[in-house]
């Protein structure tokens, strides 16, 4: 959880809203939807976002943007494990929190073991806060950058997995849940076209991770494309 950063982001937020409080002039507001595939090297699967927004606009080209977000269900393969040449030695997980495994060397003919506890699965959804700047490139079509905070909430499904000496393995899904939730940057860029008055095609890229005790960190890229009414 980057939380000076985060700070930062709503002091920021903070100030552009005072400035448009100041502004006697209304630039209106804006309300969207989008649909993105969700992209990330830490999860072995991830799903399909969802993503509606809405806000004012502060200036003709700076927007203060709002906006709720499901991340869709990411998940885990099972990890890595590594068995002992003796049998009475416990196996390891490769690429794993440590603090999920417990290990158990053998005895009285029992072979070693170790038990690995952690995540499967989880689907996040969010509340997003973020500042919109767009750049006028022709009539029709704006590009624009954005930054602000991801405050997201989750419900994490572990499963069990307990890897033997002798090459056995047990595996147990959905074994318990957690919530977790945390705070998180959140930055893209993207374009805006507009074919019809009023009503902008909206194209962007998004970055933003996930980090608790109950998830590792992961890292998203989110690839979004939708409508957005400007009012």
């Amino acid at each position: 959880m980057r939380i000076p950063a985060t700070l930062s982001v709503f002091a920021a937020l903070t100030a552009a809203t005072a400035a448009h409080a100041a502004q006697p002039e209304s630039y209106g507001g804006f309300l969207g939807l989008t649909g993105a595939y969700v992209d990330s090297n830490d999860a072995d699967e991830t799903g399909t976002a969802v993503k509606l927004v809405f806000g004012p606009n502060i200036t003709d080209k700076l927007s203060l943007e709002f906006g709720l977000m499901d991340l869709g269900q990411a998940s885990y393969d099972i990890p890595n494990i590594v068995f002992p040449d003796d049998s009475n030695n416990a196996p390891r997980f490769s690429n794993v929190n440590s603090e999920f495994v417990d290990r158990v060397s053998g005895a009285d003919g029992a072979p070693g073991e170790a038990t690995y506890n952690g995540p499967q699965s989880f689907q996040a959804r969010s509340i997003l806060l973020n500042l919109r700047y767009n750049f006028t490139y022709t009539e029709s079509i704006d590009f624009f950058v954005k930054g602000g905070a991801n405050a997201w909430i989750a419900d994490v499904e572990k499963m069990t997995v307990t890897a033997y000496g002798d090459g056995t393995v047990v595996t147990q899904n959905n074994t318990s849940k957690n919530e977790t939730s945390g705070v998180e940057l959140i930055t893209g860029a993207g374009m805006m076209w507009n074919p019809w008055a009023g009503l902008n095609v909206r194209a962007e890229i998004e970055s933003t991770s996930l980090d608790s005790y109950y998830i590792d960190r992961t890292s998203f890229m989110l690839y979004s494309l939708g409508l957005q009414y400007e009012f």
